[in-house]
């Protein structure tokens, strides 16, 4: 069964014939597996992992004026996003085009936010902000040829956006958005009506050229619950990203929605599900019991993610991984609906043998075994 299809059969719920898998590694895990399969060709790891098919696209946004700045500069490092070119306001302080100003932690494999350019702003100020609109978005005529090849090379194709909710915390700061919910609403309305208006006009586009997938990214929740008041989100957000689910679905109607977040959705999966959210990640299991939400919501959901980074795959030993990943296929994968991958980012002090055995364990299964 070639790549595209084992995903396809696995979102439509039929069986294939192993679960689909995916891995996002930070660098060093990166160099670790590069080094363990002897090459340095990433496809090559990821042909040997097992991890094969997951394809993206995407439309670019311009900036004029940040492009025209000859004071960026691409600092090295493992911390996320090294490899872009910032405004560095010292040596570890950093700025992006959004404005948003972030800096690398003292142990040089993250970077924290520090603030956003509208923390302070009042709605009269968003008016002078350089929100890029629908109209800076860069025309691609060749997008739809783009897709059909790499489908046609085995891809399943996703295209997506920032969580509006994310892009509103890192423009607004974390604090002040959370209060907009509450106080500041005409303020947060107005902030995601030009969010949406971008964002829209993206996903018209992706499913135009004709992507399988759009996907949201960005969390809304903590380890036990939603970041905002389930009533807040419900008021403020369901409708909004309904109606970005409804653009794509009016062009597409069998579109494939995923969202992700890390956290816990339990209050708030048959609100996704109504508004048309089918594949949802990482299904983190520390927070979000997986064969609860397979009993739940398996037959309209595909299950993205579920391995847990927080304790088996650091931690655990390497039987520990091997049961988890064969308990998560056994219990979650019936019928399909089953991609499996570690619940976020693997992180750099994860044993490379943990890595190893999670894939030949989930790459080996036959899911003929389940009937």
């Amino acid at each position: 069964m070639d790549p595209r299809e084992r995903i396809e059969r696995t979102v439509n719920h039929e069986l294939a014939d192993r679960v689909p898998l995916k891995i996002s590694p930070r660098d060093e895990v990166k160099r670790e597996l590069l080094a363990h399969f002897g090459t340095d060709d990433w496809g090559e790891v990821l042909r040997g992992l097992g991890v094969e098919g997951f394809g993206g696209v995407g439309v670019g946004i311009s900036w004029p004026e940040w492009e025209a700045r000859e004071d960026k500069e691409v600092r090295e490092g493992d911390w996320p996003g090294s490899r872009s070119a910032y405004v560095w306001h010292d040596d570890i302080t950093f700025e992006d085009m959004w404005g948003v100003i972030r800096r690398v932690g003292a142990d040089g494999k993250y970077r924290e936010f520090v603030s956003g350019p509208l923390q302070d702003a009042t709605i009269e100020d968003l008016e002078h902000y350089d929100f890029p609109g629908p109209d800076r978005l860069i025309e691609d005529p060749d997008l739809p040829r783009k897709v059909q090849d790499l489908k046609d090379q085995g891809y399943w194709l996703s295209a997506g956006v920032t969580q509006p909710y994310k892009l509103c915390w890192q423009l607004r700061g974390m604090e002040q958005n959370l209060m907009d919910y509450l106080i500041g609403k005409d303020f947060k309305n107005a902030l995601y009506d030009r969010i949406y208006g971008t964002w829209e006009e993206i996903c018209r586009r992706v499913v135009s050229a004709g992507v399988d997938q759009f996907s949201i990214g960005g969390d809304i929740a903590m380890q036990d619950r939603l970041l905002m008041s389930v009533e807040s989100w419900r008021e403020l957000d369901k409708p909004r990203l309904a109606r970005l689910i409804a653009a794509g679905k009016e062009i597409n109607p069998n579109l494939h929605v995923f969202i992700h977040s890390d956290g816990s959705l339990m209050e708030i999966m048959d609100d996704l599900i109504e508004i048309g959210f089918d594949i949802i990640n990482p299904i983190q299991p520390e927070c979000m019991d997986p064969f609860e939400v397979k009993r739940r919501w398996g037959d309209q959901i595909t299950m993205d993610g579920c391995g847990s980074i927080q304790y088996v795959l650091p931690f655990g030993t390497v039987d520990d991984v091997r049961r988890h990943v064969t308990d998560l296929i056994e219990g979650c994968a019936h019928n399909g609906g089953l991609i499996l991958a570690p619940s976020n980012v693997v992180q750099h002090d994860t044993p490379l043998e943990n890595i190893l055995a999670f894939y030949e364990t989930a790459r080996e299964y036959d899911l003929s075994r389940l009937g």
